[in-house]
């Protein structure tokens, strides 16, 4: 079933990303998404999601990483290059932002709106949840940096959804003389 859903989500994305009529269709599918995630924390916590979602998004990310890369003509050795999956994606998903590089020199989207974050702090009252974007949305970018370069990883630095005022994602190379050092 993840794996079914996994490819619903790519074909539909891609058909979304084609026909610009289909996004609407896309936001609300993201809505219900996120709200039946939402209720499964508040009956099982963040271990609810291990069984479903996070498998799920994970075999999103590897089925759309090939997709992706070509149509971006991505360069897989660059994080850079890498986290370019937001420029495709954040238009269809509803998400505006801005790329800049951290002080130490990485690459760092930074999503000042985003229609999903919206939805999450409608269906909590305000109060947000930001391990949403911390295992389900990371599950997502982890599965398709990682399908690109398996030494990629992204940290994220702020989430709307946890009432920042933007989400804040890091893309980075592990190198070859340490794994918690990485490359620009």
């Amino acid at each position: 079933m993840k794996t079914v859903f996994a490819y619903i989500m790519h074909w539909s994305v891609i058909a979304a990303g084609h026909f610009k009529f289909l996004r609407p269709v896309i936001r609300k599918g993201n809505d219900i998404i996120a709200s039946l995630a939402y209720k499964t924390y508040l009956k099982h916590g963040e271990a609810g999601w291990d069984k479903f979602w996070i498998p799920a998004m994970t075999k999103f990310g590897e089925i759309r990483a090939p997709y992706i890369k070509k149509v971006m003509n991505i360069d897989v050795n660059d994080p850079a290059q890498i986290g370019r999956f937001h420029d495709f994606e954040d238009p269809i998903f509803g998400v505006t932002g801005h790329w800049e590089m951290t002080e130490d020199g990485h690459p760092l989207r930074v999503e000042t709106g985003c229609e999903l974050c919206d939805h999450i702090m409608k269906i909590t009252n305000g109060k947000g949840c930001p391990a949403f974007c911390e295992k389900v949305v990371y599950a997502l970018e982890m599965g398709t940096g990682t399908a690109m370069n398996d030494t990629y990883y992204v940290e994220i630095d702020g989430l709307l959804a946890g009432g920042d005022d933007s989400c804040r994602f890091i893309h980075k190379l592990k190198t070859t003389n340490t794994s918690s050092s990485s490359e620009a």
